[in-house]
């Protein structure tokens, strides 16, 4: 392979990546191929690098599978003997025509195609002859032991699967006859891999939510396998059925294996070959509406302004729970997000056209990006915050959880400070937004206004793309309005 992972083919040139030998079991190939569509090898160059990229991430991911997953070897082994057929009608043909054969065909079977300290003297023998000075050729007896290497190779290499002599068995039925391979769950940890790696690094999803969607997939995995249900439309409606969740988290299960459908019809041959047939599974699944229950966004319940006071205090009592309570004050005068708070950056407090304010650039929407103007009543709280913060954000945080969710700690700690004084699963940090809603609303505050501090889209073309919104001055005079009676000494 050329050194700078590119190869000429037909004129045009291919991005190319060998697998490292300890990780094609987990990602069912040798190597990656691309074509770059292009005769120009700098423009190549160029076209190659996120290919690379794309790649070694998917080999980094590989890495972390500790175990082999036995229907990868089998989907494996399928793979294999269909190419190692492909190589002996080849070589078979090249025989007779006394032309040589096509080099593609060779590569794809090439890691068997080696004589190593594994194979007998006799398999040495029985190649290294044919390549022997002066040495009559016998292209029968070639074909025959070449197809005898490739054969025995394939064996040592299942011979060293970490696997079950059983499952190396079956892996071998498979080499020997492809036909006697029967899909188990489609969901296998190379594909679960790869899926993973292409949601995180092609789509950009964040990654606890990638990390969820496979999390859903392995629970349908588990639940096909055991059941000893092929995957269909059917079986997943069955598989819905036994989950003792709402059906707003069934239909987050079907779009997880939604995502993974629609990537492996259009990423992965075997996955299509296999179900290009079948109605997907996922889609089309009905649930029965029950008028009389919202949704759990909307069951969650603000505080009154008695509730805030209650809240503040308890915390301001409690010790070691002073970041707490300035987050506390902070929700219950912005409406902002636990999240986008502890995300807040000394620099993230700027002049808005003379309006000491909030710049809040991480929201989870597009319309949470926003200035919020800084309550005159917890001015001096920011200002002493951020004399002492030691890391340039406002918030200090223990280090954030596994995904750098920096609020997870103090989302934890106000969910037992809530509990302990007797508010249900329907109160939690995010009340206090409907808390600020609703006495802005109250207030007589436009409802344009108060979408504009807390980060909602008005659901209007001449607001939402053409106007500016409302002035930092208009923001900051119904802030001000939100009124709690605290004493902040």
């Amino acid at each position: 392979m050329a050194s700078d992972n590119l190869v000429l083919r037909s004129g045009k040139w291919h991005a190319r990546l060998s697998i490292p030998s300890d990780v094609r079991p987990v990602l069912n190939r040798s190597e990656f191929t691309a074509s770059l569509k292009t005769g120009s090898k700098p423009e190549a160059q160029r076209l190659k690098i996120p290919f690379l990229t794309y790649w070694q991430s998917l080999i980094t991911t590989a890495r972390k599978s500790i175990t082999l997953d036995v229907e990868d070897a089998r989907i494996q082994a399928v793979a294999l003997s269909g190419r190692a057929k492909n190589f002996y009608r080849e070589l078979s043909q090249a025989a007779i025509s006394q032309e040589q054969p096509d080099l593609r065909t060779m590569e794809s079977v090439a890691d068997h195609l080696k004589l190593t300290g594994k194979n007998t003297a006799e398999q040495w023998e029985n190649v290294l002859r044919h390549f022997e000075v002066g040495a009559n050729v016998d292209e029968i007896s070639f074909v025959r032991d070449m197809k005898n290497l490739v054969d025995v190779n394939m064996n040592l290499a299942t011979d060293a699967l970490p696997l079950k002599e059983s499952e190396r068995e079956d892996v071998r039925k498979i080499l020997k006859d492809p036909s006697h391979y029967q899909a188990k769950s489609p969901f296998t940890e190379a594909r679960l891999t790869e899926f993973q790696t292409f949601q995180l690094v092609k789509k950009g999803i964040i990654q606890k939510t990638v990390d969820t969607q496979v999390s859903r997939i392995r629970l349908m995995k588990a639940w096909l396998e055991s059941s000893k249900k092929e995957l269909s439309f059917d079986s997943i409606g069955e598989y819905l059925d036994t989950l003792k969740v709402t059906d707003k988290t069934k239909k987050q299960h079907l779009f997880a294996g939604s995502s993974f459908w629609k990537w492996a019809m259009k990423n992965d041959d075997s996955f299509k070959s296999s179900f290009k047939n079948i109605a997907p599974a996922f889609e089309k699944h009905e649930f029965v509406v029950n008028r009389t229950e919202k949704r759990s966004r909307d069951n969650r319940k603000s505080y009154k302004v008695a509730d805030v006071v209650k809240i503040y205090n308890a915390a301001k009592a409690m010790k070691n729970r002073e970041i707490l309570t300035d987050l506390i004050l902070i929700g219950a005068h912005t409406g902002a997000r636990i999240e986008e708070i502890c995300q807040l950056e000394i620099k993230d407090i700027v002049d808005d056209e003379g309006v000491l304010s909030f710049d809040i650039d991480k929201s989870k929407t597009k319309a949470g990006v926003r200035y919020t103007p800084i309550h005159p009543v917890i001015k001096p709280i920011i200002e002493r915050m951020m004399k002492d913060s030691k890391d340039g954000f406002l918030i200090k945080s223990p280090a954030g959880n596994k995904y750098g969710i920096r609020s997870d700690a103090y989302s934890k700690q106000f969910g037992r400070l809530k509990t302990a004084l007797g508010y249900d699963k329907f109160h939690v940090f995010h009340s206090f937004r409907g808390t600020v809603i609703t006495q802005l609303h109250r207030a007589d505050v436009p409802p344009i206004t108060i979408q504009a501090i807390v980060g909602h889209e008005t659901d209007t073309v001449a607001f939402d793309t053409y106007s500016e919104g409302p002035s930092p001055q208009q923001k900051l005079a119904a802030i001000s309005k939100v009124n709690y009676g605290l004493d902040l000494a």
